[in-house]
């Protein structure tokens, strides 16, 4: 006998049961499935309005195409970035009908610094060639000149950069050097201190105070009988507690031409230097004086020297009035390759003033009497430096 709970159940029971076990955890993973791709669609997108690159490296998928789940990530976005990079340290010069074309070579440099003088420095200081070019000499030396009452500091500065550009003819140059002899019995060789001037400041004298300790103590860059030139005052026992004085404030370097015998005397540096004096010089017969850059031979100045012949051996006494020297002694230093080893080279007075403007002495740069005087004031050691050019 066969118990009813040993009888088979009906065919059809199983097969559905079976069937609905196995549809039941394939209708999750689809739901499953679409919830991923749902949730990743929705969670992908932002509020942010993506920029024209963002759209251009990442275009719309067409209609069936399914987005990548990570865009950032894509190569052409990466990518992006260093096109930038490109595109702006490296412009095509072949600008395409829609872009602005490269700016041309001249506009680009105009807002560049202007590169390092090529030129040897003069004194320490920057030559000409960075200076501002004149349009037009004679019209910018009318202009200079205009400006001698009213602006007597700028017409300085102005004449001072127009003889340096070498642009001026014989006459018109002439005619500068007067101007700056002018303007600067104004502004430097008196005792009123003119606004606006970076050459001179005042001083007031004090108590126990000598010409050499005003110097001293202010940090002048000068001979202390400077200080007593500029302000005509006759001797120390001039000075006055209390009293108001001028003082120079800045160093001054010298520039010889060989070609024109001409020592200029300039009062600071850089494109703000201006000239103080020039004056005539003699020079080395057989064109024997060395060129380039000199300093001041330290513990060289002297005052009424004496001085032996090197060619004859002649010896003449500190007061002899025959000295070739003159009254006043500056020992030049070489300080380039070529001219280190030129030994007994300097500045000096001369009893044969009609040397001047000539090539006469054994190398040396010869002056007038009262010319070396001023020269010995301003050229000290070690603040000045002295170029010889051709």
């Amino acid at each position: 006998m066969t118990l009813e709970s040993q009888v088979p159940r009906t065919p059809h029971v199983q097969p559905f049961a079976a069937a609905r076990s196995k549809l039941l955890p394939i209708t999750l993973g689809l739901i499953g499935s679409l919830a991923v791709v749902g949730g990743t669609y929705y969670f992908s997108r932002t509020d942010e309005t993506p920029s024209a690159d963002k759209v251009a490296a990442n275009p719309v998928p067409p209609a069936g195409v399914v987005a990548p789940a990570n865009p950032e990530v894509m190569p052409e976005v990466k990518q992006q970035p260093h096109q930038k990079q490109v595109a702006l340290t490296q412009p095509s010069t072949q600008p395409t009908p829609t872009a602005k074309p490269a700016l041309p070579a001249a506009t680009a440099t105009a807002v560049v610094p202007a590169p390092a003088p090529t030129q040897p420095a003069i004194g320490g200081v920057q030559p000409p060639a960075t200076m501002p070019t004149p349009v037009a000499g004679a019209a910018s030396l009318a202009t200079a000149r205009t400006l001698l009452a009213s602006d007597p500091v700028g017409a300085r500065l102005a004449l001072t950069q127009l003889i340096d550009s070498r642009q001026l003819n014989a006459a018109d140059e002439q005619l500068a050097l007067q101007a700056i002899r002018e303007v600067n019995a104004r502004l430097f060789f008196s005792p009123t201190v003119a606004p606006g001037d970076i050459v001179t400041r005042s001083y007031t004298v004090q108590s126990g105070d000598t010409l050499a300790k005003i110097a001293r103590r202010s940090g002048v860059q000068a001979d202390w009988r400077v200080i007593q030139r500029i302000n005509g005052l006759k001797s120390e026992k001039s000075l006055r507690i209390g009293q108001t004085i001028k003082i120079p404030v800045t160093a001054f370097h010298a520039e010889v031409s060989k070609s024109s015998y001409l020592m200029r005397v300039y009062a600071g540096e850089g494109p703000t230097r201006v000239m103080i004096a020039a004056f005539p010089v003699g020079l080395g017969e057989f064109d024997s004086t060395p060129t380039g850059v000199f300093m001041v031979r330290p513990k060289s100045k002297l005052i009424n020297p004496e001085w032996k012949n090197p060619r004859t051996g002649e010896h003449f006494a500190a007061d002899d009035p025959k000295n070739p020297i003159g009254e006043r002694w500056i020992g030049l230093l070489g300080v380039e390759a070529h001219n280190q080893g030129f030994k007994g080279i300097g500045i000096h007075g001369t009893v044969e003033p009609d040397s001047i403007g000539k090539q006469a002495s054994m190398g040396c740069v010869r002056m007038g009497e009262r010319d070396i005087e001023m020269i010995y004031e301003l050229l000290t050691e070690p603040n000045s430096t002295i170029l010889i050019a051709p």
